[in-house]
Parts: C-alpha cells; sequence; structure tokens
C-alpha cells in the first residue's frame, strides 16, 4: 500500500499511447479516502486510469490539509462531507481542481455545498471506475461538470429558506444525528459527544460532518441556529433521547 506522503508513479503500461508528458495526460490527482477499504484500494486503481500519472490518498481532513499545502496536485477528490473540515480551515496555499465524492443521499444539497466551496464536479461513490474516473478527470480539465444524472447543477436553495428542498432537514436525520445534534446545541465539544454516547471521537465528527452536508451549514453553530429556526425541539427536551442511545 502506498502512503498518502509518499506519492506514487503510473507505472508506463497505464500510460496512453502517444501521451507527450501534457498536463491532461498525466494529471497528479490528491484523493482522499472515507474508510479503510478505500484507503488501502483506491491506490491500485488510481495506477490503472490512463490520465494519472502521479497520485496520493489521505486517511483523513488533517493529512489532506497537510498534503495539499506541502504537494502540487491538479485535482483533489474529497469526500461532500468532508470539505467543510478541509475548507473551512482557513485558505490552503492553492487548491488544486475539485471532484466530491457523493452517496445517493447527498443528492439534494450537492449544488448549494458544491458551490461554496468551488467544486469542479461529483463522483457518486457506488459507479466509481477506472473508465469513469478517466471520462470524469478529463471533463474536469476541459471546463465540464461531471456529475451522476440526478444531481441538480443549477441553483437550489439553502437551508434557510423554507421553500427549497432542505427546509426540513431534520427528517433526514439519523437517530444517531439527532443525538449529536441536541449534545451539540447543549454546548458541548466533540470529545464530550463522544464520551456521551460512548462512541469514537472520529464518529462524532463523520456525524457532525452529515448534519453541515444535511443542514448547508459551515460551522456548528450555524447547524444549531437553524434547527432551532426549524423548530427542533430544545436541548432540555432531548435528553431522554440522548440517554437512550448512551
Amino acid at each position: 500500500m502506498t502512503k498518502a506522503r509518499n506519492p506514487f508513479p503510473a507505472p508506463p503500461s497505464s500510460r496512453r499511447p502517444g501521451d507527450n508528458g501534457s498536463q491532461r495526460s498525466e494529471l497528479s490527482v490528491f484523493w482522499l479516502a472515507e474508510d479503510d477499504i478505500s484507503y488501502h484500494g483506491l491506490p491500485p486503481l488510481l495506477m490503472k486510469v490512463p490520465n494519472v500519472g502521479r497520485a496520493a490518498v489521505g486517511q483523513n481532513a488533517a493529512e489532506a490539509r497537510a498534503l495539499l499545502e506541502e504537494e502540487d496536485f491538479d485535482l483533489a477528490v474529497i469526500p461532500l462531507t468532508a470539505l467543510p473540515e478541509i475548507m473551512g480551515g482557513g485558505p490552503l496555499r492553492a487548491f488544486p481542481k475539485t471532484l466530491a465524492t457523493i452517496r445517493e443521499q447527498d443528492v439534494e444539497v450537492v449544488s448549494s455545498l458544491g458551490r461554496r466551496y468551488g467544486v469542479d464536479g461529483y463522483l457518486l461513490r457506488d459507479e466509481i471506475n477506472v473508465v469513469g474516473l478517466s471520462d470524469a478527470f478529463e471533463q474536469v480539465f476541459r471546463g465540464d461538470v461531471p456529475a451522476p444524472s440526478g444531481v441538480a447543477r443549477g441553483p437550489v436553495t439553502g437551508a434557510g429558506d423554507a421553500s427549497g428542498p432542505a427546509a426540513h432537514p431534520i427528517r433526514r436525520l439519523t437517530e444517531r444525528e439527532r443525538t449529536v445534534l441536541a449534545l451539540l446545541r447543549r454546548g458541548m465539544s466533540n470529545h464530550q459527544i463522544a464520551r456521551a454516547m460512548g462512541i469514537t471521537i472520529h464518529g462524532v465528527k463523520r456525524h457532525v460532518s452529515n448534519l453541515l452536508v444535511k443542514f448547508d451549514c459551515s460551522n456548528r453553530t450555524e447547524v444549531a441556529l437553524v434547527a432551532e429556526r426549524l423548530g427542533m425541539d430544545s436541548p432540555s427536551r432531548s435528553r431522554r433521547a440522548v440517554r437512550r442511545v448512551t
């Protein structure tokens, strides 16, 4: 397996016949993996993509920010739910073109969140393969916006507008996400939430990232304010649900 800080070159057999070393034919790609399976499986997959000449795979947002600061990449592939943590941590030296990996349930908030963080296109996580990646990478550098069917490319209404499709994100929350939101609104830190729920800090961060996406917000405070505006029960009335999960 290739470590994120040791980007691997594509073998000669993975290059297209007639490549002349142009940027489109020899792309440098960074990919933030969502789990251990992706982290171990992405390197050999990317080595088979004809227009990739160098690539690195990261395991977490902190590593992604560090590597994107240190290395020059033509393209970054980032999970949609990780964008707030990576892009919200202050400006990076020079952020490359970006593709966001998404799941079916992310479709309703893709456009607004993508515009906020300057996403250049989208990849459906369950449909990632060599041919699809090669085509998507080509589209990005042609100025097109690769996106799976069903993803709106035009403006969508944000969570703050009660008439839009994201007007009631509370209905789409899982039980765990509701619990995390209730604890967050009581002012708890990620570590305190992890202890209260008996889960890892990484699990809490994943739930918080999901909340940012579903509420179309850039930080925890916005999530709490939007939840209150949409009529979610006050934190004090959510304690019974919190104890049920812990």
